[in-house]
């Protein structure tokens, strides 16, 4: 082994060396910008992602002798009647919710502060000993400012998504392009490839093209199930603004382990300012969501499983989620996945070397 790196060129180990180096400040920097650089690449990202899902549908209308433009712009037609009646049907009642939970978001503030302060009146009753009632105030305080901090976030995200939809207008003229030069894109970036390796990266790509199919189609359509059977609960349970709570339910669904309790808090923050029996309703009814979820409609709809140790998820999850933010921890999973499959494919071609 010793001998192997000896024989290495002076000059040639300082290449690797220097690309390494250049690497790390690249990812440095990146993650210094990472922000703005979401805030540009947004559109182009959603937009790749629905080329991507869209692609399986327009392959089939060209197979009908109709040109590539043609049959993009017909699936664009039919999408467009769809989000038309989405948008008379659901959109409304939706926006005005959202604008209601934001005029609320005061109220909701002073309901909490007398909350907790409701509950420091009644532990005082049992003369606890000093540390122990320092304690217990400090862990009330943290979870005042918890809650606030939560409510406070809740309507920057409001803010910022209307901050947004500008950028998101350049989705549907980007979806197109990629739709139409997909080809010429695949092929150009073929052609990058040295010819030795090609045929393995068209087995990689292919395999990586299965697995993320099959998982991104699948969790959408588990997280739009959820969103349903939540809206359904929430209606009857006649909690405040049930749309814009499902909303956040089934989004959230798109994160694994974690997404589920991140999309329960708002509605269980509001639900337990009515009463605590009614919060444990809607807790009892997340559980039996979740439950139904990950028993019936999750292995009916994905099938198999990613083949991810959990503990590789959450890794995941946490770098996603550390550098770029609640679209890292969307995003995390499918490009944990196309990795699992790269190192895989690399490691079967170093074997074969």
């Amino acid at each position: 082994m010793g001998n192997g790196f000896s024989r290495w060129p002076v000059r040639q180990a300082g290449v690797y060396i220097g690309t390494g180096i250049l690497v790390l400040l690249l990812i440095i920097g990146l993650i210094r910008v990472r922000h703005a650089l979401l805030m540009v690449l947004n559109p182009f990202l959603v937009a790749l992602i629905l080329a991507y899902l869209l692609a399986p549908l327009v392959n089939i209308v060209e197979k009908r002798e109709v040109s590539r433009s043609a049959a993009i712009l017909l699936v664009f037609l039919v999408i467009a009647l769809l989000v038309f009646v989405f948008s008379v049907r659901v959109v409304p009642p939706f926006l005005e919710d959202l604008q209601r939970l934001v005029q609320q978001i005061p109220a909701y503030n002073r309901a909490l502060q007398e909350f907790f302060s409701h509950i420091q009146q009644d532990y005082q009753r049992f003369n606890l000993p000093p540390y122990c009632t320092g304690l217990i105030e400090d862990g009330i305080a943290g979870l005042e400012r918890a809650f606030v901090q939560q409510l406070q976030r809740s309507h920057l995200f409001v803010l910022n998504l209307f901050q947004r939809v500008a950028l998101l207008l350049l989705v549907p003229v980007l979806t197109f392009y990629f739709l139409r030069d997909e080809k010429s894109l695949k092929g150009a970036l073929y052609r990058m490839v040295p010819r030795r390796y090609r045929p393995f990266y068209l087995e990689l790509c292919k395999d990586i093209d299965r697995a993320l199919g099959s998982y991104v189609r699948g969790v959408l359509l588990v997280s739009l199930v959820v969103g349903i059977l939540s809206y359904v609960g929430l209606l009857v349970l006649k909690i405040d603004f049930p749309l814009v709570f499902a909303f956040i339910l089934g989004i959230t669904n798109l994160i694994p382990y974690v997404g589920p309790i991140i999309g329960s808090v708002p509605v269980l923050l509001v639900a337990l300012l009515s009463s605590p029996g009614l919060a444990f309703k809607v807790l009892l009814m997340i559980v039996i969501i979740q439950q139904l979820e990950s028993q019936l409609v999750a292995p009916i709809i994905i099938g198999r499983s990613t083949g991810m140790h959990p503990l590789a998820v959450i890794l995941a999850l946490l770098l996603g989620g550390t550098i770029f933010g609640f679209a890292g921890l969307i995003l995390a999973l499918p490009a944990a996945i196309a990795l699992q499959i790269t190192a895989r494919h690399l490691l079967r071609l170093w074997q074969q070397a």
